[in-house]
This record gives structure tokens, sequence and C-alpha cells, in this order.
């Protein structure tokens, strides 16, 4: 399932009083944003708007953004909930074994023996990503992300996961 925007993180908050933004990014050692870049702001309300942003690293593990023509901390208050989205073109291909979590969504999520467990729905990024995998009947389940993964084919629609992997996810 491929899209043509890829999701690089949100906006959680404010910092300081010229108007940044404090931002979790999905990929925090990624470079994209060390250069301005035109990205796409989804706002909680759907309502997307093209923006100029760029980063850098604050204290700890804070990355903060400046995005053009935001310079109050009123106005950068407007932005927090957005999702950064970039064009997928203006990012490098991912490397061997590397994927963008848009291309996994969607997926079927298999044991070993070929057992169809659900579907990817969602990645909950964090020090040890979350993979939600929704099945037919609305529940679902969460599996400790990459940890679980046995394989990930995007061609053949499928992410097999270790034979202990539900019980990891409970």
């Amino acid at each position: 399932m491929s899209s043509d925007r890829i999701e690089l993180g949100s906006v959680v908050g404010v910092f300081g009083v010229r108007g940044e933004v404090r931002l979790h990014l999905h990929n925090r050692d990624d470079s994209v944003l060390s250069e301005p870049r035109t990205v796409v702001l989804r706002g909680s309300d759907g309502v997307e708007q093209a923006a100029e942003i760029s980063v850098r690293p604050g204290a700890g593990k804070r990355i903060i953004g400046r995005v053009q023509g935001i310079k109050t901390p009123e106005e950068a208050a407007g932005l927090v909930g957005a999702i950064v989205l970039i064009e997928r073109e203006l990012l490098p291909p991912p490397g061997d074994g590397e994927f963008y979590v848009a291309d996994l969504l969607g997926l079927s999520v298999e044991d070993e023996a070929g057992t169809v467990l659900g579907t990817l729905a969602d990645v909950v990024p964090g020090e040890r990503d979350v993979w939600v995998v929704a099945m037919d009947q609305g529940e679902g389940f969460l599996l400790p992300g990459p940890d679980t993964v046995v394989r990930v084919d995007p061609e053949a629609g499928v992410i097999v996961v270790a034979a202990g992997a539900l019980a990891a996810g409970e």
C-alpha cells in the first residue's frame, strides 16, 4: 500500500516566544528537515496546508521546528496536533531491509505457519515501536514492533511474525 506522502511526525507543543514548535519525529536522526523543506501540515480537523519547515535539536530529546510565517507562540499553538507529511519524491529510497511505515500499513500479518492474524493498522513509534494489528472481528492486538518480525514482503503484501509473537504482544 503505497502513498504519495510519508508521515514524518507531528507538532506536539510550542517552544519559546518566537513561534517555534516542538516536534515528535518518527526518525529523529533523519536529516531531511535540517534544511528548510516544504511539507504538508494536516490539522486534527483534516485541513491541510503547505508549510516550509526546518528543524534543529533542542535540549535532551527535543526537536525544535521553525515554520515559515509563524512568529508568535499563539500562532504556533494553532499547529499543535498537526501531522507533518512530506512528498515521497523528496525522500531518499529506503535502504535494504528498511521500509516506510506507509508501505506497511494494510499488509497482512501472518505467523510462520501462514495463519493470517490480521492486518497492520498502525505503528506507534517510540523507543520500542508497537505495531497495531487489526482483526476482521473488529478486535486487534499489539506486537512489540520489529522484534517479532521474521520477514516483511510488501510486494507479496505480507508481514510474517515469529510463532511466539502473540504471546510477546500480550
